[in-house]
């Protein structure tokens, strides 16, 4: 997987679908206007330090309470998982963001350093989904395809009981013979609007809506030239140069050879 695409994936899904910033204390002095993310931490595009707790840090949370939580955060109490986990929520606290950004606010001059970020925070986390819930076969038509990459890097945000229910779908498709990537792409859009409604007998309102959103747009999802393809190896830099040291190095000897 090429990183570098893998990243500019992410920055569409936190553009497209993803919001800027918000705290608990945004909540607790406005009511009214944020009363239904009494379960939210302190967010930002969507990563909540909170209730993601797992994706930043190596130890357990000390309480399921956010705001006492947040305590222990704030405390230092946590090591973090990763250094960039630690880069970006150091950049949120030195830029004292609990007090200085307002609501959905997405970072200033730091905007593109996080995303890039997010995406490197992001990276093991769908690793590890994959390889647990997709198909071999699976895994090499959604990482050829920036459409279906977008669709399971959104279901990491979804959480991994959702990403399993999509994986199952999606396997189940490549299973019966459906390959065409428009029809699976359609067929990701079904699985959270239709199909994916549902996990059990619990209805999900936010998943319906997101794959709405996903319909309008995801068609017009495509890589720049910049960023290479989704399935070239991160090493391929290195790899090239070093076929191209092994050419001057045969080239080398057989000068030596020649003139002997």
């Amino acid at each position: 997987m090429n990183q570098k695409a893998f990243d500019y994936v992410t920055g569409i899904v936190i553009d497209k679908l993803e919001g800027g910033y918000f705290h608990p204390d945004m909540r607790t002095n406005n009511p009214s206007k944020f009363g239904s993310y009494h379960r939210s931490g302190e967010t930002m595009f969507g990563l909540d330090r909170h209730a993601g707790h797992s994706l930043f840090y190596k130890s357990k949370r000390k309480s399921s309470d956010v705001l006492t939580n947040m305590k222990y955060i704030y405390a230092g109490d946590y090591e973090y998982k990763s250094p960039e986990a630690k880069k970006f929520w150091e950049i949120v606290d030195k830029a004292n963001a609990r007090k200085n950004w307002s609501w959905n606010t997405r970072g200033g001059s730091k905007e593109k350093e996080l995303k890039d970020l997010v995406g490197k925070i992001m990276f093991p986390q769908y690793e590890f989904l994959a390889k647990t819930y997709l198909t071999p076969e699976s895994r090499t038509i959604i990482e050829s395809d920036p459409r279906l990459l977008f669709h399971f890097i959104y279901a990491v945000w979804n959480g991994s009981g959702w990403f399993k229910k999509f994986a199952n779908d999606f396997n189940k498709a490549v299973k019966s013979g459906v390959t065409n990537k428009d029809k699976l792409v359609q067929q990701a859009i079904n699985s959270r609007t239709k199909e994916g409604l549902k996990v059990g007998s619990s209805p999900n309102s936010l998943i319906k809506q997101g794959g709405e959103k996903m319909a309008k747009f995801i068609n017009n999802i495509k890589l720049p030239k910049t960023v290479g393809k989704l399935n070239e190896s991160n090493n391929s830099i290195v790899t090239s140069l070093m076929i191209a040291l092994g050419l001057v190095s045969a080239y080398v000897l057989a000068t030596k050879y020649i003139k002997k």
